[in-house]
């Protein structure tokens, strides 16, 4: 009698679920109107939490939360100046050689699959490149004298007829030449204005490469030879200029003995 007087009390103690309202359980729990999201964080209406230790406590494995700050993490990209450089400095230290009359050699014929592949193609690529890594003016400097590579060996190849066009009239052809260098004269000096605040050889890599636009657009305008030699001799001062700043970019203790330091010019920013 008394066992079952004390179980029957017990089983009154202890509420079941059905003695539970529902409505009352409900209006207990805060409700959630507002919830903000971003890349570390989540907010739960007034009160913020890490998303890891979030994801953590949503049962997310470690696996997970280990890919997705890996995704999160920015992708160490190569330099692509180096190789814009060197496209530009060998293309021009060859054309530069033939406009110089170096040996004798007049006929640029061997050099036009450099210029379009090697010094358009190569180049262009390493502007695009420059496009991803956010480095505007690399990016327009390499990718315009790309094109110039691609359409100075357009204008040398027969079967485009760029030269052959104008027939007998070597007057019009030398001061259409003449314009073309024209502009890349005034493009040159533009993108020479940008390097007042870098290193010197950037800056005289571009003063010389203008200069040689200058006297060669000179040369073809008065048709003068001995001009146009002038202009392949800057050609091969500028080229060297870039062969420096090229190898100041990629040598490193790590791969060389003999590192040279890119002298930088007065204000130049520091990194």
């Amino acid at each position: 009698m008394t066992s079952s007087t004390s179980s029957s009390s017990m089983e009154k103690a202890v509420p079941t679920q059905e003695n539970i309202p529902l409505q009352s359980v409900s209006s207990q729990v805060p409700k959630i109107h507002e919830i903000y999201s971003d890349r570390d964080f989540i907010t739960l209406g007034n009160q913020t939490f890490r998303r890891s230790d979030f994801l953590e406590a949503l049962g997310s494995d470690d696996e997970y939360l280990y890919e997705s700050k890996a995704r999160r993490q920015p992708r160490k990209l190569a330099n692509p100046v180096p190789l814009g450089l060197a496209s530009f400095s060998l293309s021009c230290l060859v054309l530069s050689l033939i406009n110089a009359n170096v040996r004798g050699v007049t006929n640029n014929k061997l050099a036009i699959s450099l210029y379009m592949f090697f010094g358009g193609a190569i180049e262009l690529f390493a502007g695009l490149l420059c496009f991803v890594t956010g480095d505007t003016f690399s990016m327009t400097v390499f990718s315009s004298f790309g094109g110039f590579w691609i359409s100075w060996g357009c204008i040398n190849t027969d079967q485009f007829h760029s030269i052959t066009g104008y027939g007998d009239d070597t007057r019009m052809l030398n001061n259409a030449i003449g314009f073309f260098l024209a502009a890349w004269t005034v493009f040159t000096f533009l993108m020479l204005m940008c390097t007042l605040k870098s290193s010197w050889g950037l800056f005289l890599l571009l003063l010389f490469l203008d200069l040689t636009f200058l006297l060669l657009c000179i040369g073809s305008f008065i048709d003068n030879n001995n001009v146009k030699m002038a202009g392949g001799y800057f050609g091969i001062l500028s080229s060297c200029c870039g062969w420096y700043s090229l190898y100041c970019m990629v040598v490193d203790p790590s791969n060389s003995y003999f590192a040279f330091n890119a002298h930088m010019m007065p204000n130049a920013p520091t990194v």
